[in-house]
């Protein structure tokens, strides 16, 4: 019977750097879907995409919509988007897309970590 032992000189590290990855691919995947579900204006108006395009991710964690009546219309529950230029539009998307897609997104980040 033969054994042999591999020793990483950083195992930290390489663990970290998988970290990374699935965080960084949560933030984007999270972006992504959310699209689905922030509210545009038509296109005949000046502010048409702007919500849509404001979109940040500051650091690892925190996605951001930077347009100006971004914190409104996500947390404005009274108003409906669906006449927007966006039938599947909700306030609250970020809630909208977790409770569609969170099964996927945390597959996805799984995968990631696991090395595959």
């Amino acid at each position: 019977m033969e054994l042999t032992l591999v020793w990483k000189r950083n195992p930290f590290k390489s663990r970290r750097e998988s970290i990374e990855k699935a965080q960084n691919f949560i933030d984007e995947t999270c972006v992504e879907k959310m699209t689905e579900f922030v509210p545009v204006a038509k296109p005949k108006y000046r502010n048409a995409g702007r919500l849509r395009d404001s979109v940040e991710i500051k650091e690892p964690g925190l996605i951001i919509y930077t347009a100006p009546f971004a914190k409104h219309d996500y947390y404005n529950t009274e108003v409906s988007h669906k006449r927007s230029g966006n039938p599947k539009a909700t306030s609250l998307w970020f809630e909208t897309m977790k409770s569609k897609y969170k099964a996927e997104i945390l597959q996805g980040a799984q995968q990631i970590l696991m090395g595959r």
